[in-house]
């Protein structure tokens, strides 16, 4: 293999171990240090009453369903899932009334020596739901 395409390849196996963790190789086999796998969904406080529901779809998150982890009131401020295959995954944000629901594609991917499925790139989490400003340009 040619130096040029080593050096290329280089860039992105670093992101492959920094998205799952460290993995080690000794006599007693081998070693990971694995990071979690979950994804955040992250809802502003203005946005967090009114969500109906979050639906998970796509190759790798068939199953998943999006569990609320910080209740906010008569809402929830932020939800977790963890994708089950390598793919692609859509996150559905429905609201009872406000703007527009919203939605993320993300990708999923299995990493080294670590179970489970990692988000790519490993910044894609927390995804942000955006805040709504009711008076945005209304003030003058």
């Amino acid at each position: 293999m040619a130096a040029g395409m080593i050096r290329g390849a280089l860039p992105a196996v670093a992101l492959v171990v920094m998205a799952a963790g460290a993995c080690s190789s000794s006599s007693a086999g081998a070693t990971c240090a694995c990071a979690d796998p979950t994804v955040r969904v992250d809802l502003p406080p203005d946005r967090a009453v009114e969500v109906v529901g979050v639906q998970l779809s796509g190759r790798a998150c068939p199953a998943a369903v999006a569990q609320c982890v910080q209740p906010a009131g008569a809402g929830c401020a932020e939800y977790e899932f963890e994708a089950s295959a390598d793919g692609a995954c859509e996150v559905d944000v429905t609201f009872g009334q406000g703007p527009a629901d919203f939605t993320a594609q993300l990708t999923f991917a299995q990493v080294t020596c670590c179970a489970g499925y990692y988000v790519q790139p490993p910044t894609a989490s927390p995804v942000d739901v955006p805040s709504v400003d009711l008076d945005a340009g209304a003030r003058g």
